[in-house]
């Protein structure tokens, strides 16, 4: 361990010496046990700067080479391709380990770090270049998207879970991959195929009328960021939209598309706004919603009897086969949701409300209990009274990250305890704050800020 009185030679020993334990295996998940690829993640700085520089600016108007952090959570060590972290690190053939300081979140994604923004992708990699050089030029862009202007918020979109929401975004998906394989094959179906993507999209909407403005704002936070990231990957390996098809294809197996369906539409809409509108990425500040930009410039009309027309449009993308395997998905989910309504709802609670939220988080896991809440089956919360780690059992939340809960302790919790645990969860109260039984609901508990609060 490196204190904080130690001196130089001190905190190089020690840091060289957590640094080696990088060739020993590492614990990662409960069920195995994997070495930390210092050569991959070599490999990935490598390629992270060659994507960039080929890149030249071209993508979104500015470089995209900058600070970039490969991480490991057990052992808090970083790989950077930057020295100016103003703290002890060791070269290691032209990249920088350091120790990450005292209160670093790890995720993948961006954040501050000695005045300056960073992009943190978490070890181990991806071992497909491809999936690799997305995944850190994904980053990249989290790093950067604040001061392109194109900034967001990451709404759940749980019209998504519903039996209709999915139908049709699948068949949007299908659609999709199928336009991305005839602009490889440079056929002429492309256009036709793009239309019915974006029918299918329409008729969605029609049904669920806040999807529409929902959807484009998680394709602008995360769909432009995959986008950028495949897009790059593409450049990189010479690979042609048929592997953004595969991809595309391969997502609707996800369990889930509630945080995550942008993963998939973001590269697809790109690519063939790359194709169809070239300049797109000029003016999407200001349109924010990559569907309608690629509407207007394939000039789609939405049919007057939509309903109709799309379902005789999605009999050519195996409508027979998505809606029986979406049918048998909604009636388990139905067992599901009356789990979670009676842990979470009905029985006893322990509910937290707060004026902003830190979550770290499975975005492919997430699941739409209503139209104003989300089932998050595992994450860490942390906010003004504390830290909230949930590993089983879920956490309800509600849409505007106003209000949290849990399923309440088993016993009446210790007023002075500073941790507490329940089923499936464990909460770090920060100091001034506490657990009270609820005023209003009899076995249920909230968490207060107490009058000795600092």
């Amino acid at each position: 361990m490196i204190t904080r009185d130690a001196g130089p030679r001190a905190r190089r020993r020690a840091l060289a010496i957590a640094f080696a334990c990088l060739s020993v295996a590492l614990p990662i998940g409960s069920a195995a046990t994997q070495r930390v690829d210092t050569t991959l993640a070599m490999t990935a700085l490598r390629e992270a700067d060659a994507a960039c520089h080929r890149d030249a600016g071209a993508l979104w108007g500015r470089s995209l080479c900058g600070p970039i952090a490969l991480a490991e959570r057990q052992s808090r060590l970083m790989l950077t391709n930057d020295s100016a972290m103003k703290q002890p690190f060791l070269p290691l053939g032209g990249a920088f380990v350091t120790t990450a300081p005292a209160g670093t979140g790890f995720a993948n994604t961006a954040f501050d770090w000695t005045g300056r923004r960073w992009a943190m992708i978490m070890l181990p990699l991806p071992a497909d270049t491809f999936d690799r050089v997305t995944l850190v030029m994904h980053e990249v862009f989290h790093r950067e998207q604040d001061s392109l202007g194109l900034a967001g918020t990451d709404p759940p979109n749980n019209q998504l879970d519903e039996l209709n929401g999915r139908v049709w975004l699948r068949l949007e998906l299908q659609a999709l991959a199928a336009a991305l394989d005839a602009l490889a094959a440079d056929d002429a179906s492309v256009r036709g195929h793009t239309e019915d993507a974006l029918l299918f999209r329409a008729r969605r909407r029609q049904l669920y009328p806040l999807a529409d403005s929902l959807e484009p704002a998680l394709e602008i936070q995360e769909g432009l960021a995959e986008y950028t990231g495949e897009r790059l990957a593409m450049t990189y390996t010479g690979e042609s939209p048929r592997r953004v098809a595969r991809k595309v294809r391969d997502y609707q197996a996800n369990p889930t598309y509630v945080r995550s369906f942008a993963y998939a539409t973001g590269p697809a809409l790109g690519v063939l706004l790359d194709h169809f509108a070239p300049d797109w990425r000029r003016r999407v500040r200001e349109v924010r919603d990559p569907a309608r930009m690629l509407a207007t410039s394939i000039g789609v009309r939405v049919p007057r009897n939509l309903a109709r027309d799309a379902d005789q449009r999605a009999r050519r993308y195996d409508y027979a086969t998505v809606m029986r395997e979406e049918t048998a998905r909604d009636s388990a989910r139905r067992g599901l949701m009356a789990d979670f309504r009676a842990r979470l709802v009905d029985g006893p609670t322990l509910s937290f409300t707060q004026p902003w939220l830190g979550r770290n988080f499975n975005p492919q896991t997430l699941v739409g209990f209503d139209i104003r809440n989300t089932v998050y089956p595992a994450g860490t919360f942390n906010s003004v009274w504390g830290k909230l780690e949930v590993t089983s059992g879920g956490a309800l939340l509600s849409n505007d990250q106003t209000m949290l809960r849990v399923g309440a302790p088993s016993t009446v919790p210790d007023a002075g305890a500073r941790v507490l645990r329940g089923n499936g969860w464990t909460l770090e109260l920060a100091p001034g704050w506490t657990v009270q039984p609820s005023p209003d609901r009899a076995g249920s508990y909230v968490v207060v800020k107490t009058s000795r609060s600092p």
